[in-house]
C-alpha cells in the first residue's frame, strides 16, 4: 500500500517515525508538510507554502480577525467543536486557498500526491481549508485518516468537510479520546535509541521545562515554584524554548528533573515526556485520576498546581526517589511507545477495516 502523511509542519519529529514504521512493514510512505518547523526536524517533502507558519505577523493577523484557531481550549463538553471562522477569516482563508491551488497542484504532479491509497491528515488538516482536496480523494475511493495530537480539536475544532470525509479518527490525547466516541486511541511512536542519556553535572539540581505554548503547560506556575525553591535549596530552572531540537536535547540531557505540565484537564504528557523518560530523567506531570487508571503502570512523578512546589522539593532532596523514577522510564517507553509497535497497531486497524489484506 501507499500511505501519505499530510501535516502543516513536522514540529515533534514523530511523523518521520510513522513513515518509517509503514516502510519497515513493507509499504510505501512519505510525509508532506506545508512549511518547515522552527525546531528543524528532518523533512521529507516540504512545500514551503506562503501565508502559514510561525511568523509573528501572522499571529497578529489571527488575533486581529479573532481566528477560529484561537478559541479557548477545554470546553468541558462532549459536543463536537467545529472550526467557525469569522467573516474576515473566512475571506482570508479563501484567498489563501486560491493562492495555494497552483502551488499544491504543481507539487502533486511532481510527487504524485494524489496517487496514494491512504491519507493521514495530522490534526485533521488537508491542503485546503474548504476540504476540496479530501472530498475529491474520497470520491476517488481513497481512505482518509485524521490523527489529532495537539491543540487542533481543543482550540481550533474539527474542520467540518474533513471530519465528515474521514474514515478513521485517531488520537493520542486522552481528553479528546474521552470526549469524542469516534476517536480511537493510539500511543505516539518514539525512538528512544536516537536520544542521548542524561548526564547532569554535580551541584545544583537542574529542573528543565520545555513549553511550546506556555499557557497550555502552566509554565508560569512552574517558573514560580522553582524560583521559590531556589531561595531555599540548591536548584535551578532550565527553560528550553525556541531552539533547534538538537540544542533542546543537549540542554535536557544536562538536567536531573523534567516538568512536563501542571495544567488543568487531561493534557497528561507528550513528546517532552517521551524524551526525558527515555533519557532516564525523573519526569513530573499532572495526570487526572481517569488518566492514571488508563496507564496504571506509568513512571511519572505526579503533581498538580497546588502541590508542585512540595512535590519538587521532595524529589530534589531525595536522590533515591529521583533515581527510582528515572530507571523505570526507558522500559516503559519501549513497552508503550516503540515506533514499530505503533506501526503494527495502525496496520492491525487497517486490516480490521478491510483496507489491508492479512499477511
Amino acid at each position: 500500500m501507499k500511505i501519505l502523511h499530510v501535516s502543516p509542519q513536522n514540529y515533534t519529529g514523530i511523523l518521520n517515525l510513522f513513515v518509517e514504521g509503514h516502510r519497515e512493514l513493507g509499504h510505501e510512505s512519505r510525509l508532506v508538510t506545508f512549511y518547515r518547523a522552527w525546531n528543524l526536524y528532518k523533512e521529507d517533502i516540504c512545500l514551503n507554502l506562503p501565508f502559514v507558519g510561525h511568523k509573528e505577523w501572522l499571529w497578529k493577523v489571527k488575533r486581529l480577525v479573532k481566528a477560529g484557531s484561537l478559541n479557548v481550549p477545554f470546553t468541558g463538553t462532549a459536543e463536537r467543536i467545529f472550526w467557525t471562522p469569522s467573516f474576515t477569516e473566512k475571506i482570508l482563508m479563501s484567498g489563501r486557498d486560491m493562492i495555494w491551488t497552483p502551488l499544491v497542484n504543481k507539487a502533486a504532479k511532481k510527487y504524485d500526491l494524489w496517487d496514494y491509497d491512504i491519507y493521514h491528515l495530522e490534526g485533521g488538516m488537508s491542503f485546503f481549508r474548504d476540504g476540496r482536496d479530501i472530498q475529491s480523494l474520497k470520491k476517488a475511493g481513497k481512505k482518509i485518516v485524521s490523527y489529532y495530537h495537539g491543540l487542533d480539536l481543543r482550540m481550533r475544532g474539527a474542520i467540518r468537510p474533513v471530519w465528515e470525509a474521514t474514515d478513521l479518527h485517531l488520537t493520542c490525547e486522552f481528553d479528546l479520546y474521552q470526549r469524542y466516541p469516534e476517536l480511537e486511541y493510539l500511543f505516539l511512536p518514539f525512538d528512544q535509541d536516537a536520544l542521548p542519556k542524561a548526564n547532569p553535572p554535580e551541584g545544583k539540581v537542574r529542573i528543565c521545562h520545555a513549553p511550546r505554548i506556555r499557557s497550555v503547560k502552566g509554565t508560569e506556575e512552574i517558573i514560580t515554584a522553582v524560583e521559590e525553591l531556589s531561595r531555599e535549596i540548591p536548584v535551578e530552572l532550565v527553560l528550553i524554548e525556541k531552539m533547534s531540537h538538537s540544542e533542546a536535547l543537549r540542554m535536557k540531557a544536562s538536567c536531573h528533573i523534567a516538568v512536563d505540565q501542571v495544567a488543568r484537564g487531561d493534557m497528561g504528557y507528550g513528546v517532552n515526556s517521551l524524551e526525558s523518560l527515555s533519557m532516564g530523567i525523573a519526569t513530573v506531570t499532572n495526570l487526572s485520576q481517569a488518566y492514571q487508571e488508563f496507564i496504571p503502570e506509568h513512571p511519572f512523578v505526579l503533581t498538580k498546581p497546588e502541590t508542585l512546589k512540595r512535590d519538587l522539593r521532595e524529589l530534589v532532596l531525595d536522590k533515591d526517589l529521583r533515581e527510582k523514577h528515572a530507571i523505570t522510564g526507558p522500559a516503559w517507553i519501549r513497552a508503550r511507545h516503540h515506533w514499530l509497535s505503533v506501526a503494527e497497531e495502525i496496520h492491525r486497524i487497517y486490516r480490521e477495516l478491510g483496507w489491508e489484506n492479512p499477511q
